[in-house]
């Protein structure tokens, strides 16, 4: 600690470039500082500190963090509170970012986050900041303000007597229990559960915030279930089983807001959030059409076939992909991984993929009509035990083919499975085909003479531009699609993972491979699984990840 005061007053007003000697670590009365990555000008990317504290030197219990459940719940409220505190931290003093301090600000959602990570008993807080310059010149005044009057006040904000232990433990508690639901739906062979009372609309569509006066969530008494939970509590609501669920109503009645709380329900929220209660299967992904993306040596002769000038669908490349080839693709990629329920809005759909309605058929045959849409195919998906969630407002066919039909009125739920089955039987017609050939999925592996070839030194860089866009050196992947991200440090973190599946192909499949990363994910520690330094790292699912792996306009599969 002294020893870095010494230096910062030495390297006063001296060239910028000099800051690099204090890169090391330095033991404060009750913390030790590590200056990790030092920025070689004012106006970079801002230094790297972490804040390392021993939690029960600080007073804390070891059963807050004595699982995996509790620990990233743990670290997701601290977090939180420091990134109040930072925020109003650090104020500019001269050029660039001088003075500066930041810390990763986190969503609604509870995720492993780099930025705050427990291993064993200690706490370890990245952040950055902006060591303090006039022009290119060390300010060492203003650097020693920052170092020693306001980093030392993360420390102190984590002292146990500024912690509300009650509501640490209310956050703990939360995520506790949507682990629980998580683990009990999978014993009821259920899909997805949604707690009565949870409140599912948002302030808007750029602002995920619970909407507070929206409707709660009821079930219909046919759908209502009790799950019992670990602990003996038990936590009542609707429960969608295995099978084809169609949910249906007019414009406005709330049926995406329906369709998007369960697609963002593969994650744990946050106390107060209103989804804190809805839990889906991590096996879901949501697909949509995709004018424009990189297809690249995929089998998706289950839904497209015989196309003109004998062009191959079990091997299919393409650089320009039509709606109904781009959601037969996004399809099989999910499945591949190991999808197990699909979740489709009509609204992002390729009509014509969706169905093709009597007139059509009339007028152009089947057999001269390569695409099978997705209606004629989903019992025989049902027959694999793939299940579907389809939000429906003008595809009505979807009745006949549903185990049960949810409908939306004015934000309310009903079930109207009997009365669809109704409609469905009175309009009965030779309309919708059932192809019982057997769906299949195939397994692709990646090519490692060609994956090489993205990341050839360590310098390859890794940026992102929001939730839209991954760039790895010269590469530009858009993911704007792949709409089960949530926060931009996903993105991040998806090219680390990407930069590490790359450099260490496997005689395995592609599935395999993604595997095997899940479980190293749900393991580690983001740092130590990446051995990054990065406090902008946040957990990605595998099906996010191998998404912007095959949306990468390059040839990277093997023949």
């Amino acid at each position: 600690m002294k020893q870095l005061k010494e230096t910062l007053n030495r390297l006063d007003g001296k060239s910028y470039g000099g800051y690099k000697e204090i890169k090391g670590r330095y033991n404060f009365i009750d913390y030790t500082l590590e200056i990790l990555r030092v920025q070689g000008d004012p106006f970079a990317s801002p230094s790297l500190f972490s804040v390392e504290i021993n939690l029960l030197k600080y007073g804390y219990s070891k059963d807050s963090y004595d699982n995996s459940s509790k620990k990233v719940a743990f670290e997701d409220y601290i977090l939180r509170k420091l990134n109040k505190l930072i925020s109003k931290l650090g104020k500019k003093s001269g050029s660039g970012k001088s003075g500066q301090l930041n810390i990763l600000s986190p969503k609604q959602e509870i995720l492993k986050r780099s930025a705050v990570e427990i291993i064993g008993d200690i706490l370890i807080i990245k952040f950055y900041g902006g060591l303090p310059a006039n022009g290119r010149r060390i300010a060492s005044r203003c650097a020693v303000t920052m170092i020693f009057n306001e980093i030392p006040k993360i420390s102190k904000e984590i002292k146990i007597t500024h912690i509300d232990l009650e509501r640490l433990q209310q956050h703990i508690i939360t995520n506790l229990k949507s682990d629980s639901i998580r683990r009990a739906i999978k014993k009821e062979n259920l899909i997805v559960f949604i707690e009565n009372n949870s409140k599912l609309a948002r302030m808007s569509s750029i602002d995920d915030r619970v909407l507070i006066d929206g409707i709660p969530f009821q079930t219909p008494k046919s759908l209502e279930i009790t799950l019992c939970l670990d602990n003996g509590d038990t936590v009542y609501g609707m429960g969608i089983p295995k099978g084809i669920t169609v949910i249906t109503g007019g414009g406005f009645h709330g049926k995406s807001t329906l369709l998007t709380a369960i697609e963002k329900g593969v994650y744990n929220h946050i106390l107060g959030d209103g989804r804190e209660g809805v839990i889906t299967d991590r096996d879901t992904v949501k697909i949509r059409a995709e004018d424009g993306r990189w297809i690249g040596g995929l089998d998706i002769s289950n839904f497209i076939n015989n196309l003109p000038h004998k062009k191959d669908t079990h091997n299919f490349i393409t650089e320009n992909a039509s709606g109904s080839t781009s959601q037969a693709a996004n399809i099989m990629e999910a499945l591949e991984l190991g999808a197990t329920t699909l979740l489709i809005d009509e609204d992002t759909t390729a009509t014509n993929f969706m169905v093709r309605d009597r007139k059509i058929q009339e007028l152009i045959s089947h057999k001269k009509e390569p695409i099978t849409p997705f209606i004629e195919r989903i019992e025989s998906m049902k027959a694999e035990d793939i299940s579907v969630i389809i939000v429906v407002g003008g595809l009505g066919d979807y009745f006949s083919t549903a185990d049960r039909v949810i409908m939306l009125d004015e934000y309310k739920l009903l079930d109207v499975t009997e009365k669809a089955k109704l409609i469905s039987k009175k309009f009965e017609n030779s309309n919708v085909r059932r192809v019982n050939q057997k769906f299949t999925i195939p397994f692709r592996r990646l090519d490692p003479q060609k994956t090489k070839k993205l990341f050839t030194s360590d310098r390859c860089k890794v940026k992102t531009r929001e939730l839209d866009e991954l760039l790895i050196d010269k590469e530009n992947i858009d993911i704007r699609h792949l709409e089960q991200y949530v926060e931009n440090g996903q993105i991040t973190f998806t090219g680390e993972i990407i930069r590490k599946i790359f450099t260490q192909i496997k005689c395995e499949t592609f599935k395999d491979q993604l595997d095997n990363v899940q479980i190293e994910i749900d393991r580690n520690n983001l740092s130590k699984l990446l051995k990054s330094n990065s406090g902008s790292l946040v957990e990605a699912r595998k099906y996010e990840i191998a998404g912007a792996i095959t949306r990468l306009r390059k040839d990277i599969f093997e023949k």
